[in-house]
């Protein structure tokens, strides 16, 4: 058995030592400092207590995600060696400090003891700093840049940036969301006495400072007004006993109107092209989906973080070429591995990959039956053979037509449909939104037809089919002349 003290330094000045830490390194013989670039280990000089720096680790690592799970395990092989070591980190070792996450994991299972000894975070110095609200403050690692942009809505300190390089790193990613103007308090060395320096400046001048080192930490105060918490709040207001009687009337049946509306909301955005548009109609949708949760949450069924937990589950699960090996290279690999893992989640007592989903229109239901064909394999090799196809299925409904078999005329326009369908997906047109813009183009066009009658003293019934045909080829040449000023 060993025995691992797991003893903050605090954010820098040597008093911020606790009494019992100072005692437990007193008496524990061997102690292990992660960094001697800490202006807290004056502390134990003036002491007389001996340690060993890891430094040397990060000189023989390729990366720091390398280099502290070498220090880790070194630390816990010296435990299970010598029976009881200190490690000794900067700050508090519950903050912020991945060795000692790496070590508290494994630790159980080599049959060492833990026990941490915590001190004055940096967090407490910073925010002492700057006066900012303790609670509402958040502790990010630069070493970690995909959570850079995980809370744009809240306060958020930034560790770990040991240097320009990484400073840069997280720049870059930063400003995916962050404007080049936001303001950046750099603070180095909070809670020292000496030597403590403070700057506030633009983000893209964050990796520009000349005292970025690894007594460095970043504040950004928040990019965003509202987030995903203050819109499930705002819903739990609506639906309360004070809030707005329609929202309380309201249930899963009710709702389902607005769902399908704001959805071809959302569409007729995208087809707009203006993004602002679209922001606004995926927030529309998005209030959908948090009323629904809303509404299952009060019926006991589930949360929205069920929802957010199922889709991400079902994410990393059907990605495992992502998220586990990289064996899958191609997008037809994907297809096929996704094919069998949903196939293994079936819940429907059936083995088969393929769903006949009567809750979409049947288009829609063509286009997904097709595209789960195709990923199982069958399909045709191009689209030479969708397209005889549709010929084939053309001539069987001419045929059927001439004959007069009214049973027959229906079955095979069916035939027909599902084949435009599938030669649709061999063009890569999605076939709802190709036939909508059909749709919507007829429309326009027998609205002007229907201008020009009126303009004329009449309704369309009082005009020959020849003079209609006429207007109908005038709105059919302005729309050409609207998409080709040019020509």
């Amino acid at each position: 058995m060993g025995t691992i003290y797991l003893v903050g330094l605090g954010p820098g000045d040597p008093q911020a030592l606790t009494l019992r830490a100072l005692n437990t390194l007193k008496r524990t013989k061997r102690i292990y400092v992660r960094t001697g670039r800490h202006p807290g280990l004056k502390i134990l000089h003036r002491h007389g207590i001996k340690y060993k720096t890891l430094d040397y680790f990060y000189e023989k690592s390729g990366s720091f995600g390398e280099t502290y799970r070498k220090i880790a395990l070194y630390v816990m092989n010296a435990s299970l060696l010598h029976g009881e070591v200190a490690y000794v980190v900067p700050g508090s070792p519950g903050l912020g400090e991945k060795t000692v996450e790496i070590i508290l994991n494994k630790a159980p299972s080599a049959g060492i003891k833990c026990f941490q000894l915590p001190s004055v975070s940096f967090v407490e110095a910073v925010a002492a700093e700057l006066k900012l609200p303790h609670e509402k403050l958040v502790v990010l690692d630069a070493l970690q840049p995909d959570r850079l942009l995980d809370f744009p809505d809240r306060h958020i300190l930034i560790i770990q940036a040991y240097n320009r390089q990484i400073a840069a790193r997280a720049k870059l990613v930063l400003n995916r969301l962050y404007p080049d103007n936001h303001p950046v308090t750099a603070v180095r060395g909070a809670g020292l006495r000496s030597g403590k320096k403070v700057a506030l400046v633009p983000l893209y001048k964050m990796d520009r400072l000349p005292f970025t080192d690894h007594l460095t930490t970043f504040y950004l105060p928040p990019a965003a007004r509202y987030g995903m918490a203050d819109l499930l709040r705002v819903m739990a207001t609506l639906r309360a006993e004070e809030g707005c009687p329609w929202d309380r009337e309201q249930d899963h049946q009710s709702l389902k109107q607005y769902l399908l509306e704001e959805t071809y909301e959302v569409l007729g955005a995208i087809d707009g092209g203006k993004a602002r548009e679209l922001c606004s109609e995926l927030g529309d949708l998005l209030l959908q989906i948090v009323f629904h949760c809303q509404i299952a949450l009060e019926n006991g069924d589930f949360s929205f973080f069920d929802t957010v937990t199922a889709i991400t589950e079902k994410l990393i699960r059907r990605h495992p070429h992502v998220f586990e090996s990289p064996a899958v290279k191609t997008a037809k690999e994907v297809t096929g591995t996704w094919q069998l893992i949903k196939k293994a989640e079936k819940r429907d007592g059936t083995d088969s990959v393929f769903t006949l989903e009567y809750c979409l229109p049947a288009l829609l239901r063509a286009q997904k039956l097709q595209r789960q064909a195709s990923g199982a394999g069958f399909d045709w090799p191009d689209a030479a053979g969708a397209w005889d196809k549709l010929e084939e299925e053309l001539k069987e409904l001419k045929d059927a037509y001439i004959g007069q078999e009214q049973a027959r005329i229906e079955e095979e326009m069916g035939d027909l449909l599902f084949a435009a369908v599938n030669v649709a997906r061999f063009l890569k047109v999605d076939a709802e939104q190709a036939l909508s813009g059909a749709t919507r183009k007829f429309y326009d066009r027998l609205r002007h037809v229907e201008e020009r009658a009126k303009a004329e003293g009449g309704g369309m019934a009082g005009y020959s089919l020849s003079k209609l045909d006429e207007w109908w080829e005038d709105a059919k040449n302005a729309a050409q002349k609207a998409k080709n000023p040019l020509k």
